[in-house]
């Protein structure tokens, strides 16, 4: 049996149709069970808070986004994914945005995780 990689997973999860997806979303959610909330997140999170970084650092971090040009680029190429007119280039185009995209969330999500931290002191 050949394992998969969570990041094979992803790029396939975001080739879905949006429907899919949001049943797939929906799936994953029904089984997940609630955790006891722990004072010490970062063992249930997994997230590693981002360290030397000021508030305000970490605030305009938190509040990232895609590049408005990088975002028109992605939504173009999703919908030629949609149709099914996606070039085999554009498909490594729109991998390498989707990938970045999930980079920024993780930083935003590590941001925010520091945040937090930061209110409980």
């Amino acid at each position: 049996m050949a394992l998969i990689s969570y990041s094979d997973v992803l790029k396939a999860a975001h080739r879905l149709p949006p429907e899919s997806q949001a049943e797939l979303a929906t799936a994953l959610l029904r089984n997940l069970k609630p955790r006891p909330r722990v004072k010490r997140q970062m063992e249930t999170t997994g997230l590693d808070p981002l360290r030397g970084m000021s508030i305000a650092e970490l605030g305009v971090l938190a509040s990232a986004v895609v590049a408005p040009g990088q975002q028109q680029t992605l939504q173009d190429l999703l919908e030629k994914n949609r149709s099914g007119t996606l070039a085999p280039d554009e498909e490594t185009a729109l991998d390498e945005l989707l990938e970045q995209v999930d980079q920024v969330g993780l930083l935003k999500a590590r941001a925010q995780y520091t945040l937090s931290l930061s209110d409980e002191a």
